[in-house]
């Protein structure tokens, strides 16, 4: 059995800015492995948990076939970005042993992805999608989504303990059985009317402080977002096609580490712990696959912590540039 699970992204702590539908720039873009859209929040250099309502639409793609098992997601949600709360919606678009398949689904992160079998989208259908927050006293939340080309439409209130720290619009290649999937050729996906509702205020994504997101496997940039048009609510996500995206799997020569948070003690002290094993001959390779760059305080808290100050700059550096480690 395949089990789909979205997954939170991590960021880079880079400069940000709050918006306005008359300027014109190139806003700032997180490099992820798995998310690829936009995100909101109230400040995303210092957000508070006042997000309460996310929603778009898009036209589902059309998956093409491949050798491979590939996978794609299409979402809106709330929380997840640099945290471990999401709540979300879409639709999944497969290709798997040898056929293409496509589903409506929510999800509440830690928990498996719920496929919605009223709604039967295919490749083409036009879909709108929304999360609310109901009763802010008893986390209980709205999730909607429909197929307006077939008529078929989803209302679910679920009680979930969100962050409400962000609000996404995402094209993201998911997490199946546990390992960050193939991303399936979807030639492109366009986001329209994309709508958070934050302080009680609703707004294009232009309209609050925002970032782009770049999906990305290591060094190769697998799909290109475009920048908002003019009406700061709408977006386009294209596959590219010189993308050679694998699988994240295991090795018995490589130790792959996830990272799920920027700032992870555990992590860090993992991962120094599988240094200092690597020299002692314990292991024979280590290598940091993705996704942040811990600052410079929580590297030495971790390594004081674990009693590895003597690793040395090399080590360091290979780490914070995602380089292979031989002992």
């Amino acid at each position: 059995m395949t089990f789909v699970i979205g997954a939170v992204a991590v960021y880079f702590s880079i400069n940000l800015f709050l918006a306005s539908p008359n300027q014109t720039y190139n806003p700032p873009s997180f490099k992820v492995s798995h998310w690829s859209g936009y995100i909101v929040a109230s400040d995303l250099q210092n957000r508070s948990p006042v997000v309460s309502g996310v929603s778009a639409c898009w036209t589902v793609p059309e998956i093409k076939p491949s050798e491979n098992d590939t996978f794609l997601g299409v979402w809106v949600g709330i929380g997840g970005y640099g945290e471990e709360t999401l709540i979300q919606t879409g639709t999944e678009q497969e290709y798997v042993n040898g056929r293409v398949v496509y589903y409506a689904w929510y999800e509440l992160i830690p928990d498996y992805l719920v496929r919605i079998p009223k709604i039967h989208v295919q490749a083409g259908d036009i879909v709108t999608a929304s999360i609310s927050l109901l009763e802010e006293d008893t986390n209980t939340w709205v999730i909607e989504i429909a197929d307006v080309t077939r008529g078929e439409r989803f209302k679910r209130n679920v009680v979930y303990n969100s962050s409400r720290l962000s609000a996404e619009w995402v094209v993201e290649r998911p997490k199946v059985n546990g390992t960050i999937s193939t991303l399936a050729d979807f030639g492109n996906v366009t986001f329209t009317g994309c709508k958070a509702t934050i302080e009680g205020s609703t707004g294009a994504i232009v309209n609050f402080s925002y970032a782009q997101i770049a999906m990305y496997d290591q060094e190769l940039q697998l799909v290109a977002v475009s920048p908002l048009d003019d009406d700061g609510s709408s977006f386009t996500v294209s596959y590219l096609e010189s993308s050679s995206a694998t699988p994240l799997s295991n090795n018995s020569s490589v130790r792959r580490l996830q990272y799920i948070l920027p700032h992870d003690f555990a992590i860090l002290t993992n991962w120094l712990a599988l240094i200092k094993k690597s020299k002692l001959g314990e292991t024979s390779k280590v290598f940091r696959t993705d996704l942040c760059l811990p600052c410079e305080h929580h590297w030495n808290v971790a390594s004081n912590a674990t009693g590895n100050q003597s690793i040395s700059s090399r080590e360091k550096m290979a780490y914070i540039h995602k380089k292979e480690i031989k002992p």
